[in-house]
């Protein structure tokens, strides 16, 4: 049975699949000839899901990989996964299918519904049964189906081997719906109203026109499936509840029994970074069949040809039973300085374990407290009980930043150029900044700004942009994070000193009396970033971004007066995830705007 519409506002996130970047293409040694079977299948409720595999010509048994979103995967297969892995002669088969309510399948479309799983795993016996295959099942896909990998795998279906998310989600409110509590409403209006429906609009005339009338039905989707809006839904569930347990990965993350490998971007414009969260869990359970690649970057790090290589390996490996050393690979391959050149690291590290008490144990992560200060310096030395206050004035629209690009808004005009060389104006925002280091720091983790603040207005929203001011004068944006300060209320049993883990709950909402001092933490998504000698980490506070491309807020609507304490009686500071340098690091600094998604100003 379907549920009812209270679904997910869920995110919309749960999206793009990454249409915004290019592929990439690889050099095929002599294509095989392949054929391609459409179809549809039919689901125990009747529902019936629109297929498309494409597998060699030559007769065989072969491992098969799952696409599976709400795009257009039954319809138009994924072309850079079939030359890849079908046409080159790797010996695999590809099978694209769409959710049900998406495309040309038939039923309701509800963000990450219980029913999809359920549906996966009709899809999964009946390719078992096909004679092209040999009965084994990957999954493959970035974003959308990157995210279905995760609930598909909960499943625990016989015959799926192995999965390899990319630029996924783990918790749908605090990644991706309402990071820190405030509403993210660029990301769901633009997936809700523009994004996925598109490909219904765009698909359907030409599929009807074909002789599918079957497939007439995408250009109606979009209002059938209006009660499970993700945008309408987001509206609905202003607070951390049942429909957001039961849409999150987490909730279920102990029924993932086969192998995982995870790719994640620290600044993804679309999904975040704090999908990271998920290998900790796993880790923290004491699974070994993960692996994880992290770099910085954009949407679209998993379609990287260093990354392809390593997806190859990984599939080879479990599923066609290749020795091929993957059992020797890193848990975690750290990429560090992606450049926008060739979009492959500058170098790497490896790492056994994501956890963060589990690296802290083994000395590869050391939490480090740098105090605040009245002047707007940020040191270890503690602080006095004579600090000056600190004032600016929270006005949303206005006194933001960050590295948001128009051109990503889903508007055609704008040019694709960050905006972080737009300054706030003055007075609209607090900096602190480190003295210069006397040597190399390397960060890898999320961090935790923990202020005394009060307000003129009974609720307000914070910013936290983390940012490297380099010797050459050069400021280099490195992540965020974000609060609504009503929602502080801290659950102790999954915060730490570097990830504050607030409960979101509509109960434990606590308001502001005007003038008042409160502690709040907030949570600084998780980065990497290699300091060097000489530089400053600078922490800025300000309003949330409000500008309309992929990651929008829509923050407390009230201007106010917002003070930050710093004193003996109300320490405030930032902590960060410092770990050991590496010893193949590039200690001169990468020219200016290289980095993917890393821009100077």
């Amino acid at each position: 049975m379907l549920t009812t519409a209270r679904r997910l506002p869920l995110l919309l996130a749960v999206l793009l699949t990454g249409a915004l970047l290019p592929l990439v293409p690889t050099a095929l040694a002599t294509p095989v000839a392949t054929r391609t079977i459409v179809g549809d299948l039919t689901m125990s409720d009747g529902v019936q899901l629109r297929y498309t595999v494409v597998t060699p010509t030559r007769a065989g048994h072969r491992p098969t990989l799952f696409e599976y979103s709400g795009y257009d995967p039954g319809t138009k297969p994924d072309a850079n996964y079939v030359k890849q892995y079908v046409e080159s002669g790797d010996g695999y088969n590809y099978i694209g299918v769409n959710l049900r309510g998406t495309g040309c399948s038939d039923g309701t479309f509800d963000f990450f519904q219980p029913q999809e799983g359920k549906d996966a795993a009709a899809v999964i016996a009946w390719i078992r049964t096909q004679p092209w295959s040999n009965g084994k099942v990957g999954m493959i896909g970035k974003s959308y189906p990157g995210i279905t990998q995760l609930f598909v795998a909960e499943q625990q279906i016989p015959g799926l081997v192995a999965i390899a998310p990319g630029h996924f989600f783990d918790d749908a409110y605090r990644d991706i719906s309402r990071p820190g509590g405030i509403e993210n409403y660029g990301f769901a209006s633009l997936w809700s109203f523009i994004s996925q429906p598109s490909y219904g609009f765009q698909d359907s005339p030409t599929s009807v026109a074909r002789g599918d009338a079957k497939c007439g039905q995408g250009t109606t989707h979009p209002i059938s499936n209006l009660p499970t809006n993700p945008f309408v839904q987001l509206q609905e569930h202003p607070y951390d509840d049942a429909l957001y347990h039961q849409r999150s990965p987490l909730a279920h993350l102990d029924r993932i029994k086969i192998p995982v490998l995870a790719t994640l971007s620290w600044q993804d414009e679309q999904l975040g970074s704090r999908g990271t969260d998920l290998i900790s869990r796993l880790d923290d359970m004491g699974r070994s069949n993960w692996w994880m690649t992290v770099t910085n970057g954009d949407h679209g790090m998993m379609r990287t040809k260093t990354e392809y290589a390593d997806l190859h390996r990984f599939y080879d490996h479990f599923l066609k039973g290749v020795d091929n050393g993957w059992d020797k690979r890193p848990r975690v391959n750290v990429w560090w300085d992606a450049t926008v050149k060739d979009r492959a690291p500058t170098w790497t590290t490896g790492l056994d374990h994501w956890a963060e008490d589990i690296r802290i144990r083994h000395h590869q992560l050391t939490p480090t407290a740098f105090n605040l200060h009245g002047d707007g310096s940020m040191t270890t030395t503690k602080p006095s009980a004579t600090e000056a206050k600190r004032t600016y004035a929270y006005t949303p629209g206005v006194g933001s930043e960050g590295i948001g690009n128009p051109a990503y808004g889903g508007v055609a005009g704008p040019p694709s150029v960050y905006l972080w060389s737009q300054k706030p104006p003055a007075g609209t925002t607090l900096s602190w900044t480190t003295p210069k280091l006397t040597h190399d720091t390397t960060l890898l983790g999320s961090a935790s700004l923990d202020v005394w603040l009060s307000s003129t207005a009974p609720d307000t929203d914070l910013q936290v942009t983390l940012s490297e001011v380099r010797s050459d004068g050069k400021e280099m944006y490195l992540q965020k994070g974000w609060l609504r300060v009503s929602q502080r209320k801290l659950d102790p049993k999954q915060s730490s000193a570097l990830r504050p883990f607030q409960t979101h709950t509509q109960g434990d909402v606590q308001m502001l009396t005007p003038g008042s001092p409160v502690a709040a933490r907030v949570e600084v998504f998780p980065f990497g970033a290699l300091l060097r000698k000489g530089s400053q980490l600078r922490v800025t506070v300000e309003a949330p971004t409000t500008l309309p491309e992929l990651w929008a807020f829509a923050p407390y609507p009230v201007t106010a007066v917002n003070t930050i304490l710093s004193d003996a009686g109300h320490p405030s500071r930032l902590v960060l995830p410092i770990v050991p340098n590496a010893a193949n690091r590039h200690t001169a600094y990468p020219s200016c705007d290289s980095l993917i998604r890393e821009p100077c100003r």
